[in-house]
């Protein structure tokens, strides 16, 4: 059994991976304007940039979800993470709609990893009372990053480069890997 401590500072980290997930869902409705211009999207690829995050998210959240109880949580949220960083490395330095559309698709499948498992890292790690206040600290996240991603990718592009709305993920990922 985990010490109260241990298993707070666990749902941090927790908290953390799914942020990095909502908030990529979110944060690239923002940014459009800045990737159209530099890379000289269609209507239809900017739909596909968006789209194919949420599409292979969907398809495949229930499918990770499984395997993670069967391989393990936590293994398959590292896995997941790794992939999305490696995915968002890819989107912050892609040069045609093509690498974007691509990249965006493996984050896709990354993200499914994640969610998933924080959710039952959550339900495994807390028991009783502790459990309901770790439930409402998951989704309270989950709501609240997803008006923080507009947000941030607003301020990435206005101040930065659309790039950053990405690279952002890679920081922060390892973070989470390491915590």
């Amino acid at each position: 059994m985990t010490s109260p401590r241990t298993r707070w500072i666990g749902l941090l980290f927790i908290s953390l991976s799914i942020s990095l997930v909502i908030i990529d869902g979110t944060i690239v409705n923002t940014i459009f304007p800045e990737i159209i211009t530099e890379l000289d999207l269609s209507s239809t690829e900017v739909q596909w940039v968006q789209e194919s995050y949420v599409l292979v998210f969907a398809a495949t959240l229930l499918i990770w979800g499984s395997l993670a109880d069967r391989v393990g949580r936590r293994r398959l949220l590292i896995i997941g993470i790794v992939i999305f960083l490696a995915a968002s490395a890819w989107a912050g330095s892609a040069d045609s709609a093509n690498s974007l559309i691509l990249s965006r698709v493996v984050q896709g499948f990354g993200g499914a990893m994640v969610l998933p498992t924080t959710l039952s890292l959550v339900n495994a790690t807390f028991q009783g009372r502790e459990r309901g206040i770790a439930f409402a600290v998951w989704g309270s996240t989950i709501g609240g990053m997803v008006a923080v991603g507009p947000v941030l990718g607003g301020w990435l592009a206005t101040d930065f480069t659309w790039r950053w709305a990405f690279l952002i993920n890679v920081p922060l990922g390892i973070v989470i890997i390491l915590g």
